[in-house]
């Protein structure tokens, strides 16, 4: 497997958030009620959230991947490859795709368990999200099993820009701690 680094004072994929007041997310973090598995029922959906691709996200996601292709930093390049100017990259919707993030829009507020594990995820991307474009997230637990005593949830996540049209699709399983 092939082992990633980051040269020094690059962002991580990890600094992107920090960068996006994280800081303050995780102070108001252990605030919350937990949901629980048992809590969760297939077809459960979660408040939708919304983000903007902003010229910065776009510009910290890049710088913490390492990727330089101009279509995410040069509208002029974007339009010689067929887009209407700048756009993200992709995966840069995987940024909302955490169990935190998606259950940010409930009031009161409630948070997934500590312990939980990163299981498995998966995208298909479907469009492209150009800079400008603010994308809503619609979520539902589209599975629940308990394998070898093991709490397993699948959430699809639907991403659409403003304009309603479908940006990616994704799915995230946890192992539910509790």
């Amino acid at each position: 497997m092939e082992e990633r680094c980051y040269r020094e004072g690059s962002l991580s994929p990890f600094t992107i958030m920090d960068d996006l007041e994280t800081k303050k997310r995780r102070e108001e973090y252990s605030k919350g009620k937990w949901l629980l598995f048992d809590e969760m029922n297939v077809g459960m959906e979660f408040p939708q959230v919304e983000f903007e691709v902003t010229k910065e996200l776009v510009e910290k996601y890049c710088e913490a991947m390492e990727d330089e292709n101009v279509v995410f930093s040069d509208a002029d390049a974007a339009k010689n490859q067929g887009f209407s100017g700048a756009i993200a990259p992709p995966t840069i919707v995987c940024i909302f795709a955490i169990p935190s993030a998606l259950l940010s829009g409930f009031v009161p507020k409630i948070i997934p368990p500590p312990g939980n594990i990163h299981y498995r995820q998966e995208y298909e991307f479907v469009s492209v999200a150009s800079v400008g474009d603010t994308i809503n997230v619609k979520s539902v637990v589209i599975k629940k099993e308990i394998r070898r005593e093991r709490k397993y949830i699948t959430i699809e996540s639907e991403y659409v820009n403003q304009d309603g049209e479908k940006i990616a699709v994704g799915r995230i399983t946890p192992i539910w701690s509790k």
